[in-house]
């Protein structure tokens, strides 16, 4: 009980200052303007999400005459925004609101007017998880809040999310694997490191790779550098990472 008490305090502070840190953004929406940059922010990205959402709820999953013959909507646009979790998510949502008549329209104006609330909640998950994985390495909470905000609040996230916004939601799968690879070196359970791992081969394959990168080299100092003294043999370690990687990537 007293864990999900503070969860939830944890939840609702996340969600103010996520708030909080979209201050300028709001105001900016109460004037007419968007949280979205000029090129591919304004030509691409609201421009698919509506064709995407008028596909999916049109029951055109994997595939769409509108690509030509052998088209997929799923394949050809996974680049954009087909695989992204937070807008498939986004779109159940948006559905939902639509069907009881919450939301009257869901043109390109609705796309980008909804850019800054999708921020929120995504900055919101952000602050969330690394506050909790700050917790999970002992830290106290408040460093551990901040540094969730160190890393949240930067200044990559608001360029990701103004112009390329999927590009975002890769910050919210990389303190996924952090926590699962800390799970592995300091319990021995890999259980989610290949959670993490299927969730970012899935939400985009080019985050995928780049995130591999970076877990090769966290992996590698965590073998050196050991931060628990009762941590098992590096061996141990380095075959429950090949064996969950491997998992992970092929699911």
């Amino acid at each position: 009980m007293k864990k999900k008490r503070t969860l939830s305090i944890l939840f609702v502070c996340s969600l103010v200052f996520a708030v909080l840190a979209h201050l300028f953004f709001l105001k900016e929406w109460t004037d007419g303007q968007y949280m979205l940059g000029s090129n591919d922010g304004l030509q691409q990205m609201v421009t698919f999400k509506k064709l995407l959402y008028q596909q999916y709820t049109d029951g055109n999953f994997f595939y769409s005459y509108q690509f030509g013959l052998g088209g997929g909507t799923y394949s050809q646009l996974a680049f954009y925004f087909s695989t992204s979790l937070v807008f498939l998510l986004t779109t159940v949502v948006v559905f939902v609101l639509e069907s009881v008549h919450v939301i009257e329209t869901t043109d390109i104006i609705f796309w980008a007017k909804a850019a800054v609330f999708i921020s929120i909640c995504r900055l919101t998950l952000i602050l969330f998880v690394t506050t909790y994985l700050f917790r999970y390495m002992k830290m106290n909470w408040l460093p551990a809040f901040i540094g969730a905000g160190v890393y949240g609040l930067s200044i990559m996230y608001y360029r990701h999310v103004t112009y390329w916004e999927f590009f975002a939601d890769a910050m919210l799968w990389m303190p996924l694997l952090v926590f699962g690879i800390e799970k592995i070196m300091r319990e021995g359970r890999s259980g989610w490191f290949i959670f993490a791992v299927a969730v970012t081969f899935f939400d985009n394959f080019y985050f995928a790779y780049v995130h591999l990168l970076f877990v090769v080299i966290y992996v590698t100092l965590r073998l050196i550098i050991r931060l628990e003294a009762d941590e098992a043999a590096g061996w141990q370690h380095v075959k429950l990472f090949v064996i969950g990687g491997l998992i992970g990537a092929g699911m």
